[in-house]
């Protein structure tokens, strides 16, 4: 849970009601607090297709026929990373699912294949590639906070 600290210091009825009615209407629109949220997503995502799965305690490897037929195929490309299509979903490029209001966003992929891997099959091992990075909501939170009380997003 988020800690919010309230400093208070005498200023004149005025300028308090001014302050606080700037902080609600900033408490309605937390676009440039999302647009940073967002951004943090993305990275993780990335980081996570290029670093085999680290974020999220690493993915299984491939099996020996289908990791010997994909480097014939695909030589060079690490797990995970075929066509490019679902990497670049998630790192927020094409086919992604990326909607935002005032208030809230909505983050992932409308890549077909992707739910194989995020939950696996009989054929294929559990590869977690939506995750929530660690502290993301902490940050979220604080962030959202800052903007509110001040109008600025760290």
């Amino acid at each position: 849970m988020a800690k919010v600290e309230i400093d208070v210091t005498k200023r004149g009825v005025s300028s308090t009601i001014a302050r606080l009615t700037a902080m609600s209407a900033r408490s309605k629109v937390l676009t440039p607090v999302l647009v940073k949220a967002k951004q943090e997503i993305k990275l993780a995502h990335a980081a996570n297709f290029t670093s085999n799965g680290l974020p999220v305690g690493g993915w299984a490897p491939l099996d020996a026929q289908y990791a010997t037929w994909k480097m014939a195929r695909f030589p060079g490309l690490p797990p995970m990373i075929r066509t490019g299509k679902l990497f670049a979903s998630l790192a927020g490029a094409n086919g992604s699912i990326d909607t935002m209001t005032n208030t809230s966003f909505s983050f992932g992929t409308s890549v077909e294949y992707a739910k194989f891997h995020q939950y696996g099959t009989n054929k294929m091992p559990k590869r977690k590639i939506v995750f929530e990075p660690p502290l993301f909501a902490r940050n979220l939170g604080g962030n959202a906070a800052e903007y509110i009380a001040n109008g600025e997003v760290l």
